[in-house]
């Protein structure tokens, strides 16, 4: 029994220890013969009980234990007694070391590919990859090129191996059970062994089947012979795929880890954005003017003929002492004869309408600065006016102001130039389809090829949608376009909150306006121009809140640098209020379908006689005369290619987003009572409604919803039926809610 216990032993600490030196494998051979010699046995007998008893053959008596017989326990364990203690015994140390000396002869040996966790059956990525691939050599000129190139170890190849090695440290917490200890050592050795060679360990398993020995030996051959071809071929570096292997937890962990330590170390090049200078967009993305028609005297001396001869039928003493020609309309200046009254020939509007076969006619009587009326006739072959024409005017180009704005041509053909700062604010009303929204990218090219994005942010409202949906992303926004009524209104309040802060920045800084802050100020204030392209849409969702965040801003709003410009279709009371009027001094209308209409944009009639297209009516700040224009005209095809080419000069810088509009809301929306009854509720320990209502003396209304308001900020529990509400916070916890709300 000892015996068998200090095999054990042995085999465990070889086990947990490893192999034993040979001076304490020769003091165990020598203990081990000293033990075999005080315990002797007969041969040919396994060790067993001191004490045999023989019992007599003969009989009645059956005794359970047959002395002839060999015992059925000694017989259970004879194998495992030679397989563990008698080779032991009898296997002296020159055995051992001899044994440890041979290795696997076998004729039958063919390499095999085993599957990487990694790269699968895959070859795995060599060095000499990773050079410059040189031209194709053949032969012996490519053994030679290859045994030249001597690729050094890189970087990758060591954070490799050191990866390698971390597996098999943590392959060591998860080693594989095997029944027999004999054959872990066996394994283990068999794996030291396969560690050291480079090249791939070959099965060395005896119990190979047959039809895989024969499908080897025929492998073998194919591929020799493939490996003595020469071929050029490209190689092909391996995909990286792995999702045709299945890989062990550890594996996969390691796998994982260089995958990141490979993205971190070789970030994705980002595109750059140059935000260092601002160059305006050139005039060659415009479209180029046509050259205007030669002017056709014969016909307009026809024409001038033919009304002084309406006139004198009418028996009118009057001469046609002008003509002016403009692009869309020719303008012929009658002068009275002295004792003749201007309605004599205002009456006759529609008897020259019909002597001069036009379309429309409008009189302005008298031409402001002149003796004259003017009667102005649409011309057959109108001339539409190029944006770009305007642009190269020297009124445009050696205009100061970044708020220059080119609005058309008008009856003499002279550039209308407009500087919001003298604007200030600009409502612009027609009919679908007379022009309207033209205008408006007239004006926001205007500024686009004026302004630096620095100096000017457009914050435009389009619930249209597709209207101003070519300026998205472009440098000179403050926020997103707005394409939502309800998100307007909010954004329209944020921009009155926006002036109330500028008017507070300039009393701090001792300054009246804008220009003055900007001058002291080392963080200068843009300009702000606001665009709401339909009016009418906003006036049906919130129109108190429209209204009134629209008549603060064009009230007070011009010297702080905020402008607004206003556009709708619908040119009714309930859409242009008389309090929107009244704040907004400078209108352009376009045509119209009646004079009400006419009479509610500009105060006056005149615009349902206008042509459309373009044609428009100006009344400026502070002018008592209306000045007919031809509205610049500008493609889809312009405008986006303008925005494209700001897009990659800058991002935009955004003023505020929607979540601070929607922040700016709800705090907007809190009643002033919310904070003195939150810390009444704190120091009763309860809160009802009736309780607020009595100590506050409000309504129930205004009780309820600053009960609904706690109950949503958190502060006292939700309704219990009729029993009062507990309180959930404390003084410092409601102090921390209301900070974070601010």
């Amino acid at each position: 029994m000892s015996s068998k216990w200090s095999n054990i032993l042995e085999k465990l600490n070889r086990y947990f220890f490893g192999e034993q030196s040979d001076d304490d494998r020769e003091e165990q051979v020598q203990y081990r013969k000293k033990k075999q010699q005080r315990h002797t046995v007969s041969a040919g007998r396994a060790p067993g009980a001191k004490v045999v008893h023989r019992y007599p053959k003969g009989g009645n008596f059956r005794f359970p234990i047959d002395v002839e017989e060999p015992p059925a326990r000694r017989q259970s364990h004879k194998p495992r007694e030679t397989v563990s203690a008698k080779p032991r015994n009898n296997t002296s140390e020159p055995d051992q070391k001899d044994k440890k000396k041979e290795y696997f002869t076998n004729t039958n040996f063919a390499l095999t590919h085993i599957p990487s966790p990694v790269h699968g059956y895959q070859k795995q990525p060599k060095m000499r990859d990773a050079l410059p691939k040189q031209e194709t050599v053949t032969g012996e000129a490519e053994i030679t090129a290859t045994e030249q190139a001597s690729p050094q170890p890189s970087e990758n190849d060591d954070s490799r191996i050191d990866d390698d090695k971390k597996e098999k440290e943590t392959a060591k917490h998860f080693p594989s059970v095997e029944h027999d200890l004999n054959l872990r050592g066996v394994s283990e050795r068999s794996k030291q062994r396969s560690d050291k060679s480079p090249t791939p360990s070959p099965s060395i398993s005896n119990d190979v089947s047959e039809p895989s020995k024969e499908r080897r030996k025929q492998e073998v051959p194919n591929r020799s012979a493939k490996q003595t071809k020469t071929t050029n071929r490209k190689t092909t570096k391996p995909s990286g795929d792995v999702s045709n292997v299945i890989m062990t937890p550890v594996d996969r962990y390691h796998y994982e880890k260089r995958k990141g330590e490979k993205k971190e170390s070789n970030p994705p090049a980002k595109p750059a954005v140059t935000n260092q200078g601002y160059d305006s967009p050139p005039l060659t993305l415009l479209t180029p003017p046509k050259q205007a028609s030669g002017v056709d005297e014969m016909k307009l001396q026809g024409q001038r003929e033919q009304l002084e001869a309406t006139l004198h039928q009418f028996q009118v003493k009057a001469a046609v002492t002008n003509v002016t020609e403009g692009p869309s309309i020719v303008r012929f200046e009658v002068q009275p004869a002295p004792g003749v009254k201007v309605s004599k020939v205002t009456n006759l509007s529609d008897d020259l309408k019909l002597a001069m076969a036009a379309t429309d006619l409008r009189m302005e009587a008298p031409i402001p600065g002149k003796n004259a009326i003017g009667i102005e006739v649409p011309k057959e072959n109108r001339e539409p006016v190029a944006l770009r024409e305007l642009f190269e005017k020297e009124a445009f180009r050696s205009h100061k102001s970044p708020l220059a704005v080119a609005l058309g041509l008008d009856i003499t053909g002279r550039p209308i130039i407009m500087d919001l700062n003298s604007m200030p604010h600009g409502l612009i009303a027609g009919a679908t389809g007379s022009g309207k929204s033209v205008c408006i990218n007239s004006i926001l090219i205007s500024l686009l090829y004026k302004a630096d994005p620095e100096e000017v942010k457009l914050l435009l409202i389009d619930p249209k949608v597709v209207e101003l949906a070519f300026y998205k992303d472009i440098p000179h926004l403050a926020a997103p376009v707005v394409t939502d009524p309800k998100e307007a209104t909010m954004t329209l309040k944020w921009s009155v909150a926006e002036m109330e802060r500028r008017y507070q920045l300039f009393a701090e800084a001792g300054v009246r306006d804008i220009k003055g802050y900007n001058q002291k100020a080392d963080e200068k204030l843009s300009y702000l121009v606001i665009v709401i392209d339909e009016l009418a849409d906003l006036m049906m969702v919130a129109p108190q809140d429209v209204e009134t965040s629209i008549s603060r801003i064009a009230q007070k709003a011009r010297a702080c640098g905020i402008h607004l410009l206003v556009a709708t279709q619908r040119p009714s009371v309930d859409v242009i209020t008389g309090l929107i009027k009244a704040n907004i001094p400078t209108r352009i209308a376009f045509a119209v379908s009646s004079a009400v209409d006419s009479r509610t944009i500009l105060d006056t009639g005149g615009a349902e006689r206008l042509i459309g297209k373009g044609d428009m009516l100006l009344s400026e700040n502070g002018a008592s005369k209306l000045v007919r224009l031809q509205g610049t005209f500008v493609s889809d095809q312009e405008i986006d290619e303008v925005a494209a080419y700001l897009r990659q000069q800058r991002t935009p810088a955004y003023l505020f987003t929607k979540n601070d509009v929607v922040k700016h809301e709800s705090r907007s929306d809190d009643d002033d009572l919310l904070e003195d009854a939150s810390h009444f509720v704190i120091q009763q320990g309860s809160a009802s409604t009736s309780l607020i209502q009595r100590q506050f003396h409000i309504g129930y209304n205004r009780a309820a919803r600053l009960m609904d308001m706690m109950e949503t900020k958190g502060i006292v529990s939700a309704a219990a039926g009729t029993k009062p509400r507990d309180v959930l916070v404390d003084d410092e916890q409601l102090a921390d809610l209301l900070k974070n709300d601010h």
